[in-house]
């Protein structure tokens, strides 16, 4: 990779603002593809010599990669690729399903226009995507995919929740991305997302987006030594049947 040239504080100024925003988004794809590992320390000398980045810049890159919550910061020590242990992992994806379910009941059906055309394109570019096996196009425009549809639910408080859970959760999510297998099933559960608000079928959206979340999750368990779940086909079949409040 090119490196990039920094200024020794932020300050504003465009070169380190770009820097810091490209080594951010590196990072992150280094997390997403398991280039780095949970636990893994980021060794500042490394990214240094790979940005061309003060110390400053990358204090900063930390800083925002804790917060949205793929590294943590610990005193002395500098910034670790976040782990999360069997509980934190199993009550994330089950307030992931809750959220993700009422936000479903919310969108409007039958769906504007201008939604269902934005939803269509980009899930037509991520057809694309799978097909020319663009690995990070694909989980670019998985994300986008998604935020688009929640933003849709006419509660930005709960699609803000969402979105930071979806972010906190990305090196889990991106197995699936790695696995063809479980790559054309995303795939699939997309166009039922898409089926589903095109006929206004709220069941099927609503189990849809449930269901969508925990074929990535039983990929990171069997990579992680394949725990026991603590019920997400429960979850799933609890949520598809609770009425719209």
């Amino acid at each position: 990779m090119q490196k990039l040239k920094a200024k020794d504080s932020l300050s504003g100024s465009p070169t380190s603002e770009a820097v810091l925003a490209s080594m951010v988004e590196a990072i992150k794809f280094d997390i997403i593809f398991g280039r780095l590992r949970p636990r893994e320390r980021l060794i500042e000398d490394e990214l240094s010599n790979r940005f061309g980045a003060s110390r400053h810049v990358i204090r900063s890159a930390f800083v925002e990669l804790e917060r949205i919550g793929l590294v943590t910061r610990r005193p002395n020590k500098g910034a670790v690729v976040r782990d999360f242990s069997v509980r934190e992992v199993e009550e994330i994806y089950d307030m992931r399903a809750i959220l993700q379910a009422e936000a479903a009941r919310r969108i409007p059906l039958p769906p504007r226009r201008e939604f269902i055309d934005q939803v269509d394109a980009i899930h037509n570019r991520y057809c694309n995507a799978v097909d020319k096996r663009d690995l990070k196009e694909v989980c670019t425009l998985n994300n986008e995919f998604h935020r688009v549809i929640f933003a849709e639910c006419n509660s930005t408080y709960l699609a803000n929740i969402i979105d930071r859970m979806w972010t906190e959760t990305l090196a889990i999510r991106c197995y699936a991305i790695g696995d063809p297998v479980l790559l054309q099933l995303s795939r699939k559960e997309h166009q039922k997302i898409v089926q589903a608000l095109k006929s206004s079928d709220r069941d099927t959206l609503v189990r849809v987006s449930v269901e969508h979340i925990y074929h990535p999750l039983d990929a990171y368990k069997r990579a992680h030594g394949g725990w026991l779940a603590s019920g997400s086909i429960e979850t799933i079949r609890r949520l598809s049947e609770v009425p719209a409040s």
